[in-house]
């Protein structure tokens, strides 16, 4: 999934390639840490932070069938991230494309802003935004405890 990711990132125009960042940090969470981080921002254990308080320039955040790319290189003058959403399919049809890829960029707040989507054109709007923001409890929620 990784490979795809950076196949649609470099097609997108937006960083040249993962494997330019050597500071990226790739951390595999577990479905229970993943869960320990979303629960833990929920019941208010971990504080929200702003985007801008976390130290990580660069990761690819990995859990279930989700992978991340976070950048703080973005071209968006409001924004402190751009995150290359990559998600696996759980279809067994074999027409179907395998991977969907979202780009958007964060603000300060979390709050996403679409920059493109390819992959499973049977997915709407709808489901497009509920994909994202899935992912964006997890992120923010892991972004949020290793922020000081």
């Amino acid at each position: 999934m990784l490979k795809e990711l950076n196949k649609f990132i470099i097609e997108s125009g937006g960083c040249n390639d993962i494997g330019q960042y050597e500071d990226t940090k790739y951390i595999q969470l577990p479905e229970e840490h993943r869960q320990q981080f979303v629960d833990a921002m929920n019941n208010g254990e971990v504080p929200m932070r702003k985007a801008s308080e976390c130290p990580a320039k660069r990761l690819l955040l990995h859990f279930g069938e989700t992978v991340l790319f976070v950048n703080s290189d973005t071209n968006e003058t409001d924004s402190i991230y751009d995150v290359y959403l990559a998600q696996g399919s759980d279809s067994s049809d074999e027409s179907e494309e395998g991977f969907t890829f979202t780009a958007f960029s964060l603000d300060n707040d979390y709050q996403p802003k679409l920059i493109s989507h390819s992959g499973n054109s049977k997915s709407d709007d709808k489901q497009l935004w509920e994909d994202i923001h899935a992912a964006m409890l997890t992120l923010r929620g892991f972004m949020s405890a290793i922020s000081e």
